[in-house]
């Protein structure tokens, strides 16, 4: 009888272990990081030439010059291989559109090209044409300052003319001057 309880005492042991298995139930996690977007500053060369310029907070920023009530926006990077510049001003430091036609400090001057190519473009004073700046987003200092951009320019020393469109910049807005 001892062995029978014995042999049955081993095979209800041996079943119950028989279920377990070594396996566990897989984790599964979610990646709860927030994607960080790049700005991109970008516009359209005479409707041809699109330059989307790569960030770098460094030569992506805006400021307010105080003594001459001016918000001057600086963005300068690379598209692929082609290094281009935009340098925007507008009156005060407020949420807006402004046109040069309305008031001369709206100006827009964008450089295209390096070295031998390099071409310096600023506002056209033939008759009819404008620039306009906007600024949709204006943070505190260490924030964004964030628009869009449309002009006629001119080559400078030259009649060549040139049309800025679809232009848009969101840069870091440093201390004012």
């Amino acid at each position: 009888m001892k062995k029978l309880f014995f042999v049955l005492l081993i095979s209800a042991a041996v079943l119950s272990f028989n279920n377990c298995t070594t396996e566990s139930t897989p984790v599964v996690t979610t990646d709860t990081t927030k994607k960080v977007v790049e700005p991109v500053n970008t516009f359209k060369f005479n409707g041809i030439t699109t330059y989307d310029m790569k960030w770098d907070s460094l030569n992506m920023f805006g400021y307010y010059k105080k003594n001459e009530d001016i918000t001057v926006i600086h963005a300068e990077g690379y598209t692929n291989s082609k290094f281009s510049r935009f340098i925007l001003t507008i009156p005060g430091k407020a949420i807006g559109t402004f046109k040069h036609s309305v008031d001369s400090r709206v100006n827009i001057e964008v450089t295209t090209g390096q070295n031998v190519t390099e071409k310096e473009y600023a506002f056209s004073t033939q008759p009819g044409k404008d620039m306009t700046v906007t600024i949709t987003k204006i943070d505190p200092v260490n924030g964004r300052i964030k628009g869009g951009f449309a002009g006629d320019l001119q080559a400078a020393g030259s009649l060549e003319t040139a049309t800025i469109s679809s232009g848009s910049y969101e840069v870091v807005r440093l201390q004012d001057e």
